[in-house]
């Protein structure tokens, strides 16, 4: 126990040495010097991309750019480690911090015009690359875009054949603004969600391997969950291909925006709180025990910390990414803080680890772990209200009921006419709190239903008898 009292210590430690550096200055300095040798790499990497369609690739007029272009990247590598450049609705990010371009040349925007004609959103650089590497990577712009939209799945098969793999391609991005009107009834929701667990389970993955994983991966499919709205009823259905753990990654990250809409938040809080939540399982990707082969012997591919250990373990893998910025240290604290109590020793934790306590206690105890049955979600209310100013933030708590309902989804219901329902929807408004969407299971005789068959309390008001299950 002591060990991972230690180890908490340590990354909090950490943590508040970086923000310490951060209010010195010195972050600045690293943002400063991060946004002039982006934006000269993208310059670079623009020319070279315009020059694909005026000289051949073996032309010695390539020399000079590429010579630039590895330089550049060597910086920027030595400065982040990954380097992930993004190019989203004529903004260029590298990490986490946006590249002011000259708006009167437009090269960013008119770079992402170029990658998103091959289905692109931006690249991920893993490694330094040589000379033959960028070769590689640009050739694959002086091909026309395949027009069944293919073209990222053929570069990126390529770049694997050329032994390019450290260079990642990545789809295209985009992000919301406040005051952004959306039309979510075009949203596929099952695909949305499907793309949550996947892209947890991808940056598990990542981390296990010691790389830095693409933050703004894991954003776009959170502003699509934003654009549909966290109690979207397909994104309560689990995947079929979902593994429980990237399930109780998406749900915790569903039950949080929940939350945060319910305290008012702004649309851009709410997207640095729900891609914290798909961050603040991860420390379970660390490796304990891990060797390499040496010596002869073969490696040791370690094991994950235990849950004691998993907290401190994500902050530390995720505070490898060089450099400060706000939604990095969202994510660290979101690791390190989303076990602790809201009243418990020293300083009580930030919001987003008070909003992730009570998300992460909601959907472990919903989903029965360690029990031999499941409880009715109402009861595991109950069960965290009975802690409310103890361990949980009592006002986080009433913002996060308030969205779920009386029934919250999942919810079993026995109605006066003898049919029985589950619940499908969130409380949609204060009117509908206890007046959910359900999906009936068996009609008024008994019979189970096969097809889906809608039943709105609100629009069919029909008592509730009680709670089955």
């Amino acid at each position: 126990m002591s060990e991972a009292v230690d180890s908490l210590s340590q990354s909090q430690e950490q943590l508040g040495n970086v923000l310490d550096r951060a209010r010195a200055g010195e972050d600045r300095e690293l943002a400063t010097r991060i946004r002039d040798s982006g934006e000269r790499f993208i310059r670079q990497l623009y020319g070279a991309m315009r020059l694909t369609g005026i000289h051949d690739l073996e032309n010695h007029a390539y020399d000079k750019p590429i010579t630039e272009l590895v330089t550049t990247l060597d910086l920027l590598v030595e400065l982040l480690g990954a380097v992930h450049l993004i190019a989203v609705e004529g903004q260029v990010y590298i990490n986490d911090v946006r590249v002011r371009m000259d708006e009167r040349m437009d090269i960013g925007g008119k770079m992402g015009q170029v990658l998103q004609a091959y289905g692109l959103g931006g690249v991920s650089f893993h490694s330094r690359l040589d000379g033959s590497q960028f070769r590689r990577f640009i050739e694959g712009f002086a091909e026309k875009p395949s027009p069944d939209g293919r073209s990222r799945v053929l570069m990126q098969r390529r770049l694997m054949e050329n032994g390019a793999e450290a260079i990642e391609l990545q789809g295209v991005y985009r992000l919301r603004i406040s005051g952004e009107h959306v039309d979510a009834a075009n949203i596929d929701e099952g695909r949305v969600a499907s793309n949550a667990s996947n892209l947890v389970d991808a940056t598990i993955d990542t981390l296990g391997q010691a790389r830095m994983p693409n933050p703004l991966s894991i954003r776009r499919v959170v502003t699509e969950m934003l654009d549909i709205g966290p109690g979207g009823e397909g994104l309560w259905e689990e995947s079929g291909s979902s593994n429980k753990f990237s399930a109780h990654t998406v749900r915790v990250g569903l039950l949080c925006m929940l939350a945060g809409v319910g305290l008012g938040l702004s649309d851009e809080a709410l997207q640095d709180l729900g891609v914290a939540a798909m961050f603040h399982d991860v420390g379970y990707a660390f490796r304990e025990g891990a060797e390499p082969a040496r010596d002869g012997q073969p490696a040791m591919a370690g094991f994950p910390p235990p849950f004691e250990r998993h907290a401190s373990a994500g902050a530390r893998m995720l505070l490898r990414q060089r450099g400060f910025h706000e939604a990095k240290i969202h994510r660290a604290l979101a690791t390190l803080e989303h076990h602790r109590d809201f009243a418990g020793a020293g300083d009580k934790p930030s919001l987003i680890g008070r909003i992730l306590r009570i998300a992460e206690a909601y959907d472990t105890l919903a989903r029965g772990a360690g029990q031999k049955r499941k409880p009715r979600p109402s009861a595991v209310l109950r069960r965290l209200w009975a802690h409310a100013g103890s361990r949980y933030d009592p006002v986080v708590l009433q913002a996060l009921t308030n969205q779920l309902g009386k029934w919250p989804p999942g919810s079993v219901l026995m109605l006066a006419d003898g049919r029985v329902v589950r619940v499908v929807s969130t409380a949609r408004s204060a009117e509908t709190w206890d007046k959910p969407r359900t999906r009936v299971l068996s009609d008024a005789r008994g019979n189970v239903l096969t097809d889906a068959v809608i039943l709105d309390l609100a629009e069919e008001p029909v008592q509730v008898v009680a709670e089955a299950g």
